[in-house]
């Protein structure tokens, strides 16, 4: 069973994730957060997901930092960013920042599941896509 923990300021994404996680026997969700500061908490009480879906714009900081913060203390620890924003340059920022995955929030939830099942074990996930040509 992976246990994801699930990091949106936005109470229904948060809602949309924990059911999409409670339809998939595999998957549990270990716990939620609205903010940086509510997912440090969890972090600091040893409560360490095997993955994690962050979201890129919250209201105490980005999503960017949070993941440094969290891969500098636990590299081992996969991320998946999701934001609205489909600008390859927020997915390129997310590999920057060490996440092994980007995706838009008007994803699927097939796409968001194949996703998380990608960066589950071990590849990454950018869409958009990190290699398309620029137009």
């Amino acid at each position: 069973m992976m246990r994801i923990a699930v990091v949106d300021d936005h109470s229904i994404m948060r809602a949309v994730y924990r059911s999409l996680i409670d339809d998939s026997p595999e998957l549990d969700m270990a716990w939620s957060a609205s903010t940086i500061d509510e997912a440090r908490l969890h972090i600091e009480r040893d409560d360490i997901p095997d993955i994690i879906i962050m979201d890129v714009t919250l209201p105490d900081g980005t999503g960017y930092d949070l993941v440094r913060e969290i891969l500098n203390e636990y590299p081992e620890v996969p991320i998946l960013m999701v934001s609205a924003h489909e600008e390859r340059s927020y997915a390129e920022q997310a590999a920057e920042c060490g996440a092994k995955g980007y995706l838009v929030k008007d994803s699927s939830p097939a796409e968001l599941m194949d996703a998380l099942e990608t960066v589950i074990s071990g590849e990454v996930y950018f869409k958009p896509s990190l290699n398309a040509q620029q137009g």
